[in-house]
Formats: structure tokens, sequence, C-alpha cells
């Protein structure tokens, strides 16, 4: 408990005085910035089935000291909408509070640090009814969810003790009246980006295949702290929370129920789902990183034997020279001497070189290779060609729907480094 203990000790101030339910477990997150359809995703929520556990809803009205007038304006209104709705929808088993986060420093406004308010007051709430195995999820103010949200993921991490967080299945829509026929085409190309730079990773071995989206994870309290909680970035903040759990161990895919993220064009973050849809509606093409990138990264993990053996050296091994570049620059050499000096089997070898070799840097990997000839970004269905992952068809929804249907599958699984 000693991260718990200094994780709360960072908190000091208290975003809300009320006491929550003794029953309480679960307590969903959701940033709201320029936000039109939040009160549709806390209809979506309370539509679920109830769980044994008491809920928290935590909505955190967001925006800038630079926001525009208008956007200001905007959101002050939602706060005050928000505000009636949770007053009128709230229960003792089922609590919304509404948050304003108004005028942040530009410096580090923005949906991390929006996240990080509220899951650190999420934590703050568990630990205060002594339940520090209880239950944050992340959520977005456009989503939607399958009925069983709630009760799927308290009957997976009470089935599941060893869980210390997961990544919940998601399915953007792909049809309907509200966007154009190009937003739906685009979100399915980004879609399948998404899930075949997952599955590529799996074919290589890396246990670090996980989705990292924002609005469908689940993580327990102490967990969170074990982490130092949410960076708070300005964008691509789940994707580093979410590395960090999955470093931590006991970090599962949880397929049992799903998130429907929205389809829309969003120009809020520098990066992600609303500016690619928004990229990829205007150009019509999503390019994806090489199959043949995976496959370079797949002949390092190939030689780890003969490395920990010390039959070899990364010098000799085939790699293209951009790639042993890299290596080299982060002192690969030293770091393999240093692991197999203090790691007495080849398992532990392996589990400790894989996470020095996290999804952060597979992902530096690849864009180092993607400067390189001959691995250059390539289209969709060129790399689903390649790797073989989902037959090849020559529509992208056709392949999508194939992929989600293969990821469902999957088993609940975890980390091979659980402790």
């Amino acid at each position: 408990m000693k991260a718990v203990d200094k994780y709360l000790s960072k908190f000091p101030k208290k975003l809300l005085d009320d006491k929550p339910s003794q029953n309480l477990a679960i307590v969903v997150t959701i940033p709201a910035y320029n936000e039109a359809e939040t009160v549709k995703s806390l209809e979506a929520l309370l539509a679920c089935d109830r769980p044994q556990a008491a809920v928290e809803v935590l909505v955190n009205v967001n925006y800038s000291e630079n926001a525009t007038p208008s956007s200001k304006q905007f959101n002050d209104a939602a706060f005050e909408i928000l505000k009636r709705f949770a007053k009128v929808k709230s229960t003792d088993d089922f609590c919304i509070h509404i948050f304003k986060s108004s005028n942040q420093d530009p410096k580090t406004a923005g949906v991390g640090l929006a996240r990080k308010q509220i899951m650190d007051e999420a934590f703050r709430r568990l630990l205060s009814v002594g339940k520090p195995s209880g239950i944050i999820t992340g959520f977005d103010a456009d989503s939607g969810c399958q009925r069983n949200y709630f009760t799927a993921i308290e009957s997976f991490f009470n089935t599941h003790e060893q869980a210390k967080a997961c990544s919940i299945r998601f399915a953007h829509p792909l049809s309907g009246t509200k966007f154009s026929s190009k937003i739906y085409d685009a979100i399915a190309m980004y879609e399948l980006h998404l899930r075949y730079f997952i599955n590529a990773q799996l074919t290589i071995g890396t246990p670090y295949a996980f989705q990292t989206i924002g609005s469908s994870l689940a993580v327990r309290a102490d967990a969170y702290a074990q982490v130092n909680g949410m960076a708070a970035k300005k964008a691509g903040e789940d994707f580093y929370l979410l590395q960090k759990l999955m470093g931590l161990g006991g970090f599962y895919q949880l397929n049992t129920t799903c998130v429907y993220p929205s389809s829309r064009v969003s120009h809020r973050v520098g990066f992600g789902t609303g500016p690619s849809v928004g990229e990829i509606s205007e150009s019509g093409e999503k390019l994806t990183y090489n199959f043949k990138s995976f496959l370079e990264i797949k002949k390092l993990f190939d030689a780890l034997p003969s490395l920990y053996k010390n039959e070899i050296n990364l010098d000799a091994l085939t790699l293209e020279p951009s790639f042993l570049q890299y290596l080299h620059t982060q002192q690969a050499h030293d770091k393999i001497i240093n692991l197999r000096k203090h790691n007495k089997t080849y398992e532990k070898f392996w589990l400790a070189f894989m996470q020095w070799f996290n999804g952060f840097r597979i992902l530096k990997v690849l864009n180092v290779l993607r400067l390189t000839e001959g691995f250059e970004n390539t289209s969709l269905k060129a790399a689903i060609n390649a790797s073989g992952i989902v037959e090849a068809s020559d529509s992208i929804k056709d392949m999508l729907i194939a992929l989600r249907e293969k990821d469902a599958a999957k088993d609940f699984y975890t980390i091979c480094y659980s402790t």
C-alpha cells in the first residue's frame, strides 16, 4: 500500500466534500470540452444494467484560459445543463458529479489534465471508503456502451483478482444518418489501422499488444497509484497510462462488453481518432506501418535466446542499418549485458528485455523504419495482405468486421510477466 499512500499524499485538496456510498466500487471518468452530446453518454450509462456495487460518474467540463469567448460560453452553458441533469438523475447507488475546470493554464490544459483531475478524484473517493481495489474507468463524452457495461466490468474484476487493468472491446459506428458516408468510410479505415497495428504486434510476440483507447479502459485504484496516475498530456495520455499499466503485469483484454466511441471529426487534440478521421475523409486514404517493419523487430526478438547465451551480439544480426543504429543509440548492447547478468534464467531475461523494449520503444522503431527505403508506410490493404492477419478483401469494412470478430473471439489474456 506504499504506492497508494504516496499517491494519496500528493492531493490534499478534494474536488468533492460529500462522502460517497460505502458500497462505491466503480467510478466512471469523462472529460468534456466543447461537447454537445455528454447527456447522451450519461443516458447510455444510466440505461446499463446495474452492478452490485454503487457507481459514480465524474464529468469534467474543462477549457483553457486562451479558449475563445464562444467556446467558454458554450462550456459554461453545458456545465449548467449537466448540473441540472445530474441533480435529477442521481441516486444513492448511481451518483453523477459535474465539475468545471475553467480558464486553465494553456501550457497544461487539455484532455490529459482533464482526465487526470477526475481520475485522481476517483482514486481518492475509492480510497475514502476503503476500496483500494475499486475500479476507475475511462469513458468519453461522445461515447455509448453495451447495456452490460457495468456488470461485465464488475464480474471480470471480481473473478480475476490478479487483474490490475484492462482494455475494453470497442467498435465505432460504421453507418447511420448522423455523419456523411465519407466520415463512416474514414472511421472504418482508422479503426482497421488500429486493429492491424495491434494484431501485427501479436504476430511478433510482444506482450504489449493491447488497444490504448481512453474511452475503453478500466484500472484498479491501487494499480493507478502504482504507475503514478494519469499524465497531464495534451494528447496520447491514454497510450502513456496504459503502457505503464501493462508493465505491471496483470493486464487483460475484456471482450464481454463493448464501448462505442464516436465516429466524428474532431480537432480538440493534435492527434488521435478525431483528427485522423478528418484527414482520411479528405484524402480518402489511410497509410499504416509497413508489415516488413514488424518483421524487422521480430528478427531481434527471435535472436534473444542467442543473445542471452552470449553466442552472438547485436552487430551480428542482419538488421536494417537504421534499426541497428537506433539500438546503439539506446545502448542496447550494454542493456543486454546488464540484463543477462541480473537474470539467471532465460525466462526472466526475456521478461526484463520486453519490459525495456516496450510499446514506447516499438513505436519509436516503427517511426525510424518508416523513413527507411523499402520500409515506408503503405496502404492498409497492402499491409493486411502482407500480414495475413485477416483475409484480404477489396472492402475496408469487410476486413474490419472480420478483424473485429477475430479480436472479440480472443479469451481474456494477461501480459506474460503478470505477478
